[in-house]
């Protein structure tokens, strides 16, 4: 499975969420790491509740910080929809992660790259920027 490393134009301007957002693409790497043998191990496991445990405080944290920054009300709103249904998302994964279909865990991957990572952070999550830069 290709690895991800953070780029520099992954940033929304804000050093901890940027820190938070580097964090959980180590923590996705791991996973994908621990997901590469036979099947759902120990390690595997306790790399996917880090991961859950990791998505929810920094989800939190980022929508306390873009409602400090003044972000209008109805966008965080559709911000949190996006939260959520990536939340449910992972919950799915966690219900295949008890099944040990191998398959369908490999399948996750790219979801949370891509959904999460790509279209996430480069898109919904730059929408926000010249409210943290104060550029708006």
């Amino acid at each position: 499975m290709k690895r991800f490393e953070w780029k520099v134009e992954y940033s929304v301007d804000d050093a901890e969420i940027d820190r938070q957002h580097a964090e959980m693409i180590a923590i996705l790497n791991e996973l994908a790491d621990q997901l590469h043998g036979e099947g759902p191990s120990d390690g595997a496991r306790r790399v996917f509740d880090h991961l859950a445990h990791y998505v929810t405080t920094h989800f939190a944290y980022e929508e306390g910080r873009i409602t400090q920054a003044g972000y209008p009300d109805e966008r965080i709103a559709e911000h949190q929809v996006e939260h959520n249904a990536i939340l449910r998302q992972l919950q799915g994964f966690e219900r295949v992660f008890e099944s040990g279909d191998t398959a369908a865990l490999q399948e996750m991957m790219p979801f949370l790259y891509g959904e999460w990572l790509i279209h996430h952070i480069c898109g919904t999550d730059k929408e926000y920027v010249p409210w943290l830069t104060g550029s708006r």
